[in-house]
């Protein structure tokens, strides 16, 4: 089986992508920074099955988080419960939508 290794698209740097990890508290989010700050290091490259071992998931939720990272950014490792995901995009809960400004 070949090892592969998923380019981050880097919404944030090295130092942001620690802070978000560090200023967690929810477990679950924690690790999917975890996750995310695993994919993107340059220092030392890991590749998918190294950070599926480590984090003790599956390489295709990695994956898959890796997949919704790239394409929403941090928002992507919002708690489902708050944000929906489906076919159109990203639902907006109330908060999100207030900050949400009408360009012309």
């Amino acid at each position: 089986m070949s090892r592969s290794r998923i380019q981050i698209v880097p919404h944030l740097d090295s130092s942001q992508l620690n802070q978000r990890y560090q200023d967690c508290q929810e477990p679950k989010k924690k690790n999917y920074w975890q996750i995310i700050q695993l994919l993107s290091r340059t220092d030392m490259p890991m590749t998918t099955e190294q950070v599926a071992e480590t984090m003790g998931v599956s390489t295709d939720w990695i994956r898959k988080l890796a997949r919704r990272y790239n394409r929403l950014g941090p928002i992507a490792i919002a708690d489902n419960h708050q944000h929906k995901y489906n076919r159109k995009g990203l639902s907006l809960g109330y908060g999100d939508r207030v900050n949400v400004v009408k360009v012309s």
